[in-house]
């Protein structure tokens, strides 16, 4: 950023420069880039019709700037290489060159100056930048892709030229080029043409400001304001609850905004220069070692800035029993919007490179929204009011949604600052409009989303980056409860459909949370155990009341609430119940809700199989058994940069028993997980090749323009998903293929099937060409950390084909399997690839190397004594039926259940008593309930985005090419209609429904055709 030769400076020492050059001006130089620290304008710049001085009024890059006073046609001339560099002509490198300027004018002209660029005084390439503005405004323009004409390498000669007017400007950290991620330059008013081509949600504010309301504006009824004062309490109750202010808060408000050292001059305001964390992409070529956090490091990046100017907003509005402090405070936070607003934060300026700056700017709208009454009062309101608008993006939610479902990162993101700058508002007509064009877009994006669009599925799903993703979601399930929640029981309440959709999101969240850590294959890019959903999104549904209205709590949720919030221990049905919650907000909601009757509600109970997560999940007392899987619809793990560097396995068919000791709960380690010392190739349940951990670590690309660095591969299998019978019991299947990318031999088909408390699991035709690592199923890898748990395996030998580990989780293994007692055992971090240890144990089976037609059989049973295994090793409660290439069958000798796993179309008649064939692959489950009564469930699990062939594409090896989801042409298509049609044996009553149509019936057998849709299970009762 400051000025040396970047080539000749470490990371390091760079920061220790660039720290002091802001609080000392030291001066720090590259040949690319002109901050203007000397006393002296370089020699390379002249100027024609102009005067160009060395100005300490105004900085953005250390503490001095250029300053350009011009007359009319003026012209300012830079001479020197540009260091213009052409785009990779192989597609390789995606990167474009880029001119980088910050421009500071202090009075705005309806005009514009024009950059131009030369090459031995040919004028190659241009652009206009508008000066209709006060402040700071950037520009990042890609030579090759933004401006008019042809761009040269070795241009020599930049040219400023003044519009037909006099005027000055100031100019700052001006890169003559540099190498930018062509996907990530934004436009705004002073340049509206970069990056046209864009539909990134972070960079199209400019294109939606120009957005028009189609809801005509309407005069303001009583009860319609009266609705918008009830809107802005709840806000404001969200977000801010009266609390003292210490004397220790006010000393650490007053030493961070010294740093800012902000000051005015004659009315001008400056201070310490702000950026987005993104500016530092300007550097990325240009700095060895580059470090994209270095704003952040350096305490310059705006999001610090706006967390403190929430601090002050807070310590403001608690303040006013003490009218000095209160003013003191008033004054810091007047200081600070002067400045941040100096800066460029204001409405039509995008800081040049502003993606995922969501994260950056939330302190933003609530220090605002809370200091709504102070900025009135100091004439700043209107101002501020356009700054929200205009980061919020809220003219966005002006025209109809033209369908369901909004990106998670605009819940996430987006919510907070658009109703935050409407409720900023006045109460217009122009605010009624902007509320009922907001809660329409909010309603709309809390809808059934098709396909893999987001955020919410029909089945419970909860969709980012193009996949079931509760991890990310939790941040937009803020935006979308606090919203329902805000809105509820007004004219503004969304529809019952929207209501019901979140609801039905946050009862499934409940239900594969075991209590509240996500499952590990659920954990997207940061399996380490940590990530959990959020108790307040059920308290806030709570109190949103029913969907219809009808209610102002919603006793389901609450119950829900309750039970995510309370310790195992108490005694919820005691007349002094009360959950022992340390977090102050979440202890007065359940005060509230225990006030008004409710109560926790007992441990969720049955099966839950997800179409649109490739997902399925068994529990039974507090313990939860949960599969996933991967198709070529849905990636099977997703890997960053520092991220997730091992997770290759996470959904390959993996199979987690969550589980804990009575009246304890359920955490990752309550079930033998942490992450010291844990060997990712032995994800529980999967089959995968046992690969050293630098051949298992991601090869991280950018392999498209689609795309960032990352890697998400995918099957080319559509067969993958689950059944759920009743939600009681359920099955799931899987075509495991591993990508080419790294493994594309192994092949292996998998299934589960889930009957009561016992979870029966198959694999047939496991094979791959693999003749150095030897392939495995692995039944159990299970930390060890206590003496307990130590001196339970120090002498334990399984017995014969029945094992119990030592949180009670029994095993019923009739094939050869492998024990091994690792302590300790060393592995690494996913993130940093830092080596740890832990003690563990694992339980595998051993295919050996290049296996061909491998296969395995073992059973779970979660919560089990050894008594009970005993018995069930003598006399299992199932029989396998079939267990092939075409298909696996279980029979439930106990339960009249028979669960099918049909991977190809059945070929002969099939085993069982009732299910004779079915004319393409899918899952069925089929419960005698008595002699003339059965109870049949079938699941396509292919979600029909599109069919036939899988749509890869092939190097000359024949090898499938790693691709983006976002490169493939039918991401957003709607799930299709796949029709199965059912033989059973004998005549049976049907009453038919849509989904469900009779044939034909007679003595011999019946025909139904089922119309199987969003992998979601279908199922009729069949009477004699």
């Amino acid at each position: 950023m400051m000025k040396q030769s970047f080539t000749r400076l470490g990371v390091l020492t760079l920061l220790s420069f660039l720290c002091s050059a802001f609080l000392h001006a030291q001066v720090v130089t590259d040949e690319r880039l002109f901050s203007f620290e000397e006393p002296q304008i370089p020699g390379c710049i002249t100027s024609v019709h102009s005067q160009l001085s060395v100005s300490d009024i105004h900085y953005k890059d250390g503490k001095h700037s250029m300053k350009w006073d011009f007359e009319p046609g003026g012209i300012l001339e830079l001479k020197k290489d540009l260091k213009f560099e052409k785009k990779d002509p192989t597609g390789k490198d995606l990167y474009l060159s880029a001119f980088i300027v910050w421009v500071y004018n202090e009075e705005p002209q309806n005009a514009t100056i024009e950059f131009e660029f030369l090459k031995d005084g040919k004028k190659c390439t241009s652009f206009p930048f508008g000066i209709n503005f006060s402040g700071w405004r950037a520009a990042w323009v890609c030579y090759e892709r933004d401006m008019q004409g042809t761009p040269e390498e070795g241009m020599n000669e930049l040219r400023i030229v003044a519009p037909n007017s006099k005027g000055s400007l100031f100019i700052d950290h001006l890169i003559t080029a540099t190498k930018v991620d062509s996907r990530q330059q934004t436009a705004d008013l002073q340049v509206p043409f970069v990056n046209p081509g864009t539909n990134n949600h972070w960079l199209v504010i400019y294109k939606h400001s120009l957005l028009k309301p189609d809801i005509e504006l309407t005069p303001v009824s009583d009860k319609q304001k009266k609705e918008m004062q009830l809107l802005e309490k709840r806000f404001r109750d969200m977000n801010y609850t009266k609390g003292k202010l210490s004397d220790k808060e006010v000393e650490t408000i007053r030493k961070k905004y010294d740093f800012y050292q902000i000051t005015y001059k004659n009315g001008q305001v400056s201070g310490v220069p702000v950026y987005m964390v993104r500016a530092s992409e300007a550097y990325e070529r240009i700095i060895p070692d580059w470090d994209k956090d270095m704003l952040t490091k350096l305490g310059i990046e705006m999001r610090a800035y706006f967390d403190l100017m929430k601090r002050i907003a807070v310590a403001y509005n608690n303040s006013t029993a003490k009218p000095e402090l209160q003013k003191e405070m008033k004054q810091k936070f007047l200081a600070m919007y002067d400045h941040i607003t100096d800066q460029g934060v204001a409405y039509g300026s995008c800081w040049g490179n502003i993606h995922h700056y969501g994260y950056s700017v939330r302190g933003l709208y609530l220090a605002y929204f809370l200091m709504k009454d102070v900025l009135r009062e100091a004439g700043k309101l209107q101002e501020a009011e356009r700054t929200l608008q205009w980061y919020a993006i809220a003219n966005e939610v002006y025209p109809k949604p033209e369908g369901n479902g909004i990106d998670m990162d605009s819940f996430n993101t987006q919510t907070t600052g658009r109703i935050a700058s409407i409720l900023m508002m006045e109460d217009t007509p122009e605010k009624l409009q902007y509320l009922k064009s907001f809660s329409r877009w909010i309603d709309y994006g809390c809808r059934p989303a098709p396909g893999l669009a987001g955020s919410f599925k029909i089945d419970g799903g909860v969709f980012h980056h193009r996949n079931h993703y509760p991890a990310y979601a939790v941040g937009g399930l803020d935006g979308a409860t606090n919203m329902i929640y805000l809105f509820s029981r007004t004219e503004f309440a969304i529809s019952e459909l929207a209501h019901e959709t979140v609801r039905n999101v946050l009862f499934a969240m409940r239900f594969y949370c075991n209590k509240l850590n996500f499952p590990l294959s659920m954990s997207g890019r940061h399996p380490d155990g940590k990530g959990k959903l959020v108790p307040m999104h059920y308290a806030m549904m709570a109190m949103a009341g029913t969907s219809d209205g009808r209610f102002g709590f919603d006793k389901e949720m609450a119950s829900a609430y309750l039970r995510l919030v309370s310790d195992t221990s108490s005694k919820e049905q005691e007349p002094e119940y009360m959950p022992k919650v340390s977090n102050a907000q979440e202890r007065k909601v359940a005060k509230l809700l225990v006030e008004k009757g409710f109560r926790p509600e007992p441990e969720p109970q049955g099966n839950l199989a997800l179409g649109y997560g490739c997902v399925s999940v068994q529990r039974r007392n507090n313990w939860s058994a949960v599969a996933r899987g991967h198709s070529r619809y849905l990636w099977a793990s997703e890997h960053y940069l520092g991220h997730n560097l091992y997770g290759r396995y996470l959904a390959h068919g993996s199979l987690q028993i969550l589980t804990a000791a009575p009246g304890q709960s359920v955490t990752p380690a309550t079930s033998g997980w942490q992450q010291e010392g844990f060997d990712w190739n032995r994800i529980p349940g999967v089959t995968s090749i046992h690969l050293p951990l630098e051949q298992l670590k991601a090869k991280v690309l950018n392999v498209d323009t689609f795309s960032g660095m990352e890697e998400m591969l995918y099957s080319d299998e559509a067969f993958a998903g689950g059944l759920s019978q009743r939600k009681e019991n359920g099955n799931f299947g899987m075509k495991l293929h591993e990508h080419d990318k790294y493994n594309g031999s192994h092949r292996a088909r998998k299934s589960y099937h889930f009957i009561g408390g016992m979870i029966v699991c198959l694999g047939s035709d496991i094979e791959n060409t693999n003749t150095e690592y030897p392939t495995e199923t692995t039944i159990f890898q299970l930390s060890v950390i206590d003496k307990a748990g130590h001196d339970y395996w120090k002498n334990y030998q399984g017995e014969g084909k029945t094992w119990i580990d030592h949180l009670g989780t029994g095993y019923y293994v009739p094939v050869a399997a492998k024990f091994e007692k690792a302590f300790p055992q060393y592995s690494r971090m996913q993130d940093t690839g830092k080596e740890t240890k832990g003690d563990w144990v694992s339980l595998v089976v051993n295919h050996g190397k290049a296996p061909k037609g491998g296969s395995y059989e073992y059973a779970v049973l979660p919560q089990t004594n050894e008594a009970a295994m005993k018995t069930f090793g003598k006399k299992p409660a199932y029989k396998v039926l079939k267990q092939d290439c075409n298909a696996h069958i279980v029979q439930s000798l106990t339960d009249g259940i028979y669960s099918y796993v049909l991977f190809e179309t059945p070929q002969s008649v099939l085993p069982g008593e009732l299910l004779q064939r079915t004319d393409t692959s899918c899952l069925v489950m089929i419960r005698k309930e008595s002699q003339d009564k059965m109870l049949l469930t079938v699941a396509q699990p292919d979600l029909a985005l599109y069919r036939g062939a899988s749509d890869e594409v092939f190097d000359k090896d024949g090898k499938r090419i790693e691709r983006s989801i976002y490169s493939r042409p039918w991401i957003n298509n709607e799930s299709g209609e796949i029709p199965v049609t059912v033989t059973l044996k004998g005549r049976w009553n049907v009453e038919e429904t849509p989904f469900c149509k009779v044939l034909s019936s007679d003595k011999k057998q019946t025909v139904l055709r089922f119309t199987c849709k969003d992998g979601a299970s279908f199922e009729v009762e069949l009477q004699k």
